[in-house]
């Protein structure tokens, strides 16, 4: 049981980088890669993808 919710946690997290990420393709099309829009969704990503790495 531990161990599902553990699973299911990664898999939200996931989910929620794969988002992010579309956000951040999005922001870079329409504003640049410079924009402080993109940058601050790109810092958001990285904190994700560090939290996933934390997990594994």
């Amino acid at each position: 049981m531990l161990q599902e919710n553990k699973q299911a946690k990664r898999e939200k997290l996931l989910l929620l980088i794969v988002r992010k990420r579309n956000e951040m393709i999005r922001l870079a099309n329409s504003n640049g890669l410079l924009s402080n829009e993109t940058i601050r969704c790109s810092q958001e990503l990285d904190l994700l993808l560090n939290k996933f790495q934390l997990k594994e």
